[in-house]
């Protein structure tokens, strides 16, 4: 009987400290399933790249411990790492500020009562949305310098420019292959800025046309600060997109020619699984995990965090 009752007192017991405990902690709970999901697929990962960075390892068999040796070559010997980096500044400054430029233009045309504008809108949008693969694969055969549709429009009009081997050329492959990312892209900037041109009020445009301004000075001093929040999304996607380029690049020139096309993720494919050093593409990716912190970071402190209507 003592011992029946034993029982019962430390069976409620044990009931009422689990109780205790999941009241007591309701909301590390309810993140529990977050946090265990960060660390499998980022916390670890990180860890582990970290570490292979440090190795010389081909992906499968023996791995030996080198030290900061992949970090040293990649930064005193690497041409290619050199062109990547140069291929990513290019990137960046002529596809964000192009597409935000020409988005902007057509955002602002097809926000008025132009005719058909619902079928502008759609069409500019479009190219957004098929595949890059896809885009890759006709864009090259526009290029193509043999019978590509810039090459038969050049014979024809006689405008030798046209006829040029854009993507076989070294010194014009990169930006021939940013012109298509911008063309890609564009009707993305352009939704983004038609949300926020739809958010401004037409009073406030209406009294501005009644105290005499025109519409460069409408545009100027009233629509491009209040769209502030528009630039700085647009402006850190196009730089995590930057980051992150990796099919257009592969569908059009594999990197070619001498790597003058090579951006850091096709870079570290190359790397890691065509010539089987994981090791320095594990180093590669720090590198290239290092850089995107640090423009996130420059991200909040300098563009600022909030994207408020009116910040």
């Amino acid at each position: 009987m003592q011992n029946s009752l034993n029982i019962r007192l430390k069976y409620s017991f044990n009931n009422n400290t689990i109780r205790d405990f999941f009241i007591n902690n309701q909301g590390f709970l309810f993140i529990l399933p977050s946090l265990i999901l960060f660390f499998v697929f980022v916390l670890y990962p990180i860890y582990y790249i970290l570490q292979s960075s440090l190795l010389d390892w081909s992906g499968v068999g023996t791995q030996t411990f080198v030290g900061f040796k992949n970090y040293i070559e990649i930064f005193t010997q690497d041409r290619a790492f050199r062109l990547a980096m140069r291929n990513c500044l290019y990137w960046t400054f002529l596809t964000i500020f192009p597409q935000m430029f020409i988005g902007f233009i057509l955002a602002y045309a097809l926000n008025t009562n132009l005719p058909g504008r619902n079928v502008f809108r759609a069409v500019f949008y479009m190219p957004a949305i098929i595949s890059p693969v896809v885009i890759g694969i006709v864009w090259t055969r526009i290029y193509n310098p043999f019978n590509g549709l810039l090459s038969d429009l050049g014979f024809a009009t006689g405008l030798e420019f046209l006829t040029k081997p854009y993507l076989s050329d070294p010194k014009i492959a990169i930006f021939s292959v940013i012109a298509v990312n911008v063309w890609q892209w564009t009707g993305w900037s352009m939704l983004m800025y038609l949300a926020g041109l739809q958010g401004i009020p037409d009073e406030l445009m209406g009294a501005a046309s009644l105290d005499g301004a025109n519409l460069f000075q409408r545009i100027r001093y009233i629509v491009w600060p209040m769209l502030n929040h528009v630039h700085k999304t647009l402006i850190l996607l196009g730089v995590i997109g930057t980051l992150q380029t990796f099919t257009l690049i592969f569908s059009m020139t594999k990197g070619g020619p001498n790597h003058a096309t090579e951006m850091l993720p096709f870079y570290i494919f190359k790397q890691g699984f065509e010539l089987q050093s994981m090791g320095y593409a594990s180093a590669l990716s720090v590198i290239l995990l290092v850089l995107a912190l640090t423009l996130s970071l420059f991200q909040v402190l300098v563009l600022g965090s909030r994207f408020s209507l009116y910040d």
